[in-house]
């Protein structure tokens, strides 16, 4: 049985670790991309908020704003090169500069691959994968110009390690953008830009909530994690943080697997 109960992990922010630096969430309206905005104010960061959806976005620039910082949305389809492009220059207007890049806008599609529809492995691709292209292109290009460096970090997943069943084409997607990360730190780490992914196995998110409200699958999922619980997403945001701080200003081109030892178990993806 799941002990999620029993444990409750301390998360404490690195106070004025980002300050004067301004980060670009994609898909920073709800879950994962909010609790990395909240945990980024809470360090200091100015933050642009990038989604489809206005009103999300919206919540958390307030909530980062009631934490003292500057913080602002901009609509946008990761999808449409663009919305890309309006968004970045929008944000790189209203901040002058993008410091950090946080990749996270993604979705997923259940269903194994000899059963996945064109359409949905086409949505899959253009969101996960080439929605990240299009930011780490224009952004890279900006922060080249700016000449002051940056970080890149890319939500991944361990599905990005490894198949699992029922996301094939979201296992896919998430290889690929860990690809395209170490093509990305090859070709700017003279730039000091890093180009990191980051790869949880999973929290309760809006993505999720409906499968796992089910105790009997969330039990099954959690008693194949070796910690016994998914993460928080506090405990995501944490991670997140640190990879694009100057602390990390030496790692670049790799992943860090943040999954309660999941990937070290034969059995975790069944």
């Amino acid at each position: 049985m799941s002990n999620t109960s029993r444990y409750s992990p301390t998360i404490t922010p690195t106070p004025f670790r980002s300050r004067g630096k301004t980060a670009l969430i994609t898909g920073g309206g709800r879950g994962i991309g909010r609790a990395i905005a909240v945990r980024l104010a809470q360090e200091g960061a100015s933050l642009a908020i990038v989604d489809k959806n206005a009103s999300p976005a919206e919540e958390t620039v307030a909530l980062c704003t009631q934490l003292g910082v500057q913080a602002a949305a901009f609509p946008g389809d990761v999808s449409s090169r663009e919305d890309v492009e309006r968004a970045v220059m929008a944000a790189a207007e209203e901040f002058r500069n993008i410091d950090i890049l946080v990749n996270n806008a993604g979705i997923i599609t259940f269903g194994s691959l000899m059963d996945c529809k064109v359409e949905d492995w086409n949505r899959m691709m253009a969101i996960d994968l080439t929605g990240a292209f299009h930011f780490t292109q224009v952004v890279g290009r900006l922060m080249i110009q700016q000449e002051r460096g940056g970080r890149m970090l890319h939500i991944g997943s361990t599905a990005s390690l490894l198949p699992t069943a029922q996301q094939a084409a979201y296992s896919v997607a998430k290889a690929g953008l860990l690809m395209m990360s170490k093509v990305a730190a090859l070709e700017l780490v003279s730039y000091n830009i890093t180009s990191n992914v980051l790869c949880p196995q999973g929290a309760v998110t809006d993505i999720n909530r409906e499968l796992l409200s089910d105790p009997t699958v969330m039990d099954a999922l959690e008693d194949n994690i070796p910690a016994h619980r998914m993460a928080t997403v506090e405990e995501i945001a944490a991670a997140a943080a640190f990879l694009v701080s100057d602390e990390a200003a030496y790692i670049t081109g790799t992943e860090l697997i943040h999954d309660g030892g999941s990937t070290i178990s034969s059995l975790w993806w069944r």
